[in-house]
C-alpha cells in the first residue's frame, strides 16, 4: 500500500493489527490470546495497543481498552480509516514531503530541529519512500528537501501524497493565496462536470501553481496536443497570468487536460458524453502513432484472445479507456509513475489463480510489443506496466448479468471501485451514479471520507480502506432502502 511507505516499522505493526482484526467477528478478546494467535511477543504486543488506544482517543474515535488486558473489537470503517490516515500525516517522510513543496527554502537542519528528529533517523524513515521514488525516477535530494526529475510525474507523486494523506485539505497549511486557483476550479466546474472530485481537482491546480512559481517547469510531452477546446480558454487565462512562458503556457495546458481527462481510470462509461482520450486515441491510430497502434494492438488482444469476446460494447469501451490510459502514464517517462487510483492491498489478488495465469500471458504481449520500432522503451517497464495491466483487467473476467440511485464518489483504490461497480451492476434494482453532481438526487453514497460527500448528514456507505469485505452488510443496507423506498 502507497501510504505505508510513510510509516515506521511500529505504526505498520499497527495497521496489521487492524487488518488482521477485520476477519474476527464483534466482540471482547484477551491480549494474551491476541498475542498468541498472532505469534508476537505479549509485552511488545501490549505497549502496540497501548500506543494505538492513546491514538485512537486522540482522534475522539471509541477506545480499544474495556480492561486492563482486554479489548472489545468492532470493525468500523470511518475508525480504521481516520487512524490510517492520521499516522501517515505524521510521518517524518510526509512532513518532509509538504516541507518541500510548502516551504522549499527551509534547509535539512531546520526541519530537523523543528520535527525533534535528528538527521541520520530522518534518512532512515525516509528510505522506503525515497527507494520508491527512485523507481519512478525521481531524485530525493536529501540534504536540500528537493525531488528533481521528469517535472510532470514529480507533480504527479506530491498529488498521490497529499491526497492520500489528506485528501488534499494539508493544502491549506501552505501559507499561498490560492485565490486563482479557486476561481479557476470554479469556473471549470461551471462550465461541465469532470469526472474528479472537486478537492482533487483543487489539489492538481495548487500543487501545480507551487511548482510554477517554485520555477520548477514542465518538460516537453510525449504526446502531442492534449487539448481540450472547452478547458483550453479557461485554461489559457489563468496561466498567463503566472507564466511569461508561451511554451510553457501550451505544456501546462496539456498538462491539466491530462490530469483531468486522461489520467484517472473509467468504471462507467457516460453515452452522452465526449470523451477526449479516445479522440486522441482514434486520431493517433489513423495518423500510424507506434505507441496508439501497439494500445491498439493489445486491446484487441485482450478482448479477443483472453475475454474470448464475451464482453459488451459498454464494457469493451471502459477496457480500451483504461488499457490506453495505463500506456499513455508509462509512456511519460517511460518508467514506472506513481498511479493516484491505487490498486490498494493486492497481495489477495497477486496471490489469485486468475492472476498467476493471467500475468505471464500480459508479459508475454508487452515483450512482443517492445520489439516495435520506437516501442524499445517497453522492454524497461515490462514487469510493472504488465502487474498494472492485469490488475485493471481481473474484474472484467468476475461473471456479471447486467433501482435505487447509488452515488460512488472518489474511491481512489481503483481496484475496490471495479469490484464494487461489478458488485451493484448485479444488482437489477441499483444505478449506479459515477462521482455525482450535488444537486442529483442520491439515495446512498458509497465512499471511503464523510468529508468527500455534497452534505455531511448524506446516507453514506463508507469502504474500509483496510478491508474490502463490504458484501456481507451492504447488500442488507440497499434492500432495506429499497423497500423504504416502495413504502413509502
Amino acid at each position: 500500500m502507497f501510504r505505508e511507505l510513510f510509516l515506521t516499522p511500529q505504526q505498520q505493526k499497527k495497521i496489521q493489527f487492524f487488518k488482521l482484526m477485520e476477519g474476527y467477528p464483534e466482540g471482547t478478546y484477551s491480549v494474551n490470546t491476541l498475542s498468541q494467535k498472532f505469534k508476537c511477543n505479549y509485552q511488545s504486543f501490549l505497549q502496540m495497543l497501548r500506543e494505538l488506544n492513546e491514538s485512537l482517543i486522540e482522534l475522539k474515535e471509541k477506545p480499544l481498552f474495556v480492561e486492563a488486558s482486554k479489548i472489545y473489537w468492532k470493525s468500523e470503517p470511518s475508525r480504521s480509516n481516520r487512524f490510517l490516515i492520521s499516522e501517515v500525516k505524521q510521518s517524518i517522510p510526509y512532513r518532509f514531503i509538504l516541507t518541500s513543496l510548502f516551504q522549499p527554502q527551509k534547509s535539512l537542519t531546520a526541519f530537523s530541529k523543528e520535527t525533534s528528529v535528528s538527521e541520520s533517523t530522518i534518512l532512515r524513515r525516509m528510505r522506503p519512500l525515497i527507494d520508491y521514488l527512485a523507481e519512478c525516477n525521481i531524485h530525493l535530494n536529501f540534504s536540500k528537501m528537493a525531488l528533481t526529475g521528469h517535472e510532470a510525474v514529480v507533480r504527479l507523486f506530491y498529488i498521490k501524497a497529499l491526497w492520500s494523506a489528506s485528501l488534499g485539505e494539508d493544502i491549506a497549511k501552505c501559507p499561498f493565496d490560492f485565490t486563482a486557483e479557486d476561481n479557476l476550479l470554479r469556473d471549470l466546474l461551471t462550465l461541465f462536470p469532470l469526472q474528479i472530485h472537486p478537492k482533487l481537482l483543487r489539489l492538481m491546480l495548487c500543487v501545480c501553481r507551487l511548482r510554477n512559481e517554485q520555477k520548477n517547469y514542465l518538460n516537453e510531452a510525449p504526446f502531442d496536443d492534449l487539448l481540450f477546446s472547452q478547458t483550453t480558454p479557461l485554461l489559457e487565462l489563468y496561466l498567463s497570468n503566472i507564466l511569461d512562458s508561451p511554451e510553457q503556457i501550451k505544456r501546462n495546458i496539456e498538462f491539466f487536460n491530462y490530469l483531468f481527462y486522461y489520467y484517472p481510470y473509467c468504471v462507467k462509461k457516460e453515452p452522452h458524453k465526449v470523451n477526449p482520450l479516445m479522440l486522441y486515441y482514434t486520431k493517433n491510430v489513423e495518423e500510424r502513432d507506434p505507441l496508439c497502434l501497439a494500445i491498439d494492438s493489445f486491446y484487441r488482444y485482450c478482448s479477443g484472445e483472453l475475454l474470448k469476446n464475451v464482453l459488451g460494447e459498454q464494457e469493451k469501451k471502459i477496457l480500451l479507456n483504461n488499457i490506453a490510459r495505463t500506456f499513455l502514464g508509462y509512456s511519460i517517462q517511460k518508467k514506472k509513475i506513481p498511479l493516484l487510483f491505487e490498486t490498494g492491498n493486492k497481495e489477495q489478488f497477486l496471490q489469485s489463480e486468475l492472476y498467476r495465469e493471467l500475468y505471464p500471458e500480459i508479459k508475454k504481449a508487452i515483450r512482443k510489443l517492445s520489439r516495435r520500432r520506437k516501442l524499445e522503451w517497453l522492454a524497461t517497464v515490462t514487469d510493472s506496466l504488465s502487474k498494472t495491466l492485469c490488475l485493471s483487467l481481473l474484474p472484467l473476467f468476475i461473471v456479471n448479468d447486467e433501482k435505487i440511485r447509488v452515488g460512488l464518489v472518489s474511491i481512489p483504490n481503483y481496484l475496490y471501485l471495479q469490484h464494487i461497480v461489478k458488485f451493484l451492476n448485479n444488482l437489477k434494482f441499483i444505478e449506479v451514479v459515477f462521482q455525482p453532481q450535488p444537486d442529483e438526487p442520491i439515495d446512498l453514497f458509497i465512499t471511503t471520507f464523510k468529508e468527500l460527500l455534497p452534505t455531511q448528514n448524506s446516507d453514506c456507505y463508507l469502504i474500509n480502506i483496510l478491508n474490502a469485505d463490504y458484501k456481507s452488510d451492504l447488500l442488507p443496507r440497499l434492500l432495506a432502502i429499497q423497500n423504504k423506498k416502495k413504502f413509502a
